[in-house]
């Protein structure tokens, strides 16, 4: 249910089409995931620590993919504890707006957004004919799980310690100087910056169109598009 309204929820934030269920890919299988991982190329989540607290190892979020010429093929790995926390403490408003009300908790949601988010992204950008890097897939997760807690904030404070929470208090688990270490800090701090700038940009109430249109343009945009946007936001 959880992965449904999360695959909602950025489709009507982003205003996308996709004619596929990204839970027809989920499985919670630990041994395919292992099978997968000895097979094919993988992204992990983000692998960030949020503050003293572990939101992604690769063992609980991982997508798998395979590509041909011709075809691709993925299947999103959650761990069935994680998704099941994340399913069991957390809520929504009459409005879709995500609540979820202690750290453990949030870090399951963000685990399982961040698995959404990145097939979401691959299914539309594949759907679209579109190329996708695994940085610009970081990227976007990162500003997804800001974007759909930021729902639940309703006043600056909230939203500050939101925006410490998931880009300041942060550790990554990949080792320093490492590829993947490298691509996770490159996509925080870009993606960090960015959703700063909206949070400003568009702070009135009636600034949620605009808003809305924005993250739809950004979402659109390439992946060296969307840097070369953020880097002029400075």
């Amino acid at each position: 249910m959880l992965v449904e309204t999360l695959q909602s929820r950025l489709q009507l934030q982003y205003d996308l089409a996709i004619p596929y269920q990204v839970e027809h890919f989920v499985s919670h299988d630990a041994e395919l995931a292992q099978h997968l991982a000895s097979e094919t190329g993988a992204t992990d989540g983000a692998n960030p620590d949020t503050g003293d607290h572990h939101t992604a190892d690769m063992t609980e979020e991982t997508i798998f993919i395979s590509q041909s010429d011709d075809s691709l093929e993925f299947t999103l790995y959650l761990d069935q504890d994680v998704l099941s926390l994340a399913n069991e403490h957390t809520q929504t408003d009459d409005k879709g707006a995500l609540y979820a009300y202690d750290q453990g908790s949030i870090d399951s949601l963000c685990t399982v957004v961040e698995g959404v988010s990145h097939a979401v992204c691959l299914l539309w950008h594949a759907h679209h004919d579109r190329q996708l890097r695994a940085l610009d897939m970081e990227l976007q997760a990162e500003v997804d799980k800001y974007m759909l807690l930021l729902e639940s904030c309703s006043d600056p404070l909230s939203r500050d310690q939101l925006h410490r929470q998931l880009f300041r208090n942060v550790r990554y688990t990949a080792p320093v100087g490492s590829t993947l270490y490298e691509r996770y800090k490159t996509a925080g701090d870009f993606a960090a910056t960015y959703c700063h700038w909206l949070v400003q940009e568009f702070s009135g109430p009636g600034d949620q169109r605009s808003l809305h249109q924005e993250l739809a343009r950004f979402y659109r945009l390439s992946g060296t598009a969307k840097f070369d946007r953020i880097r002029r936001l400075h």
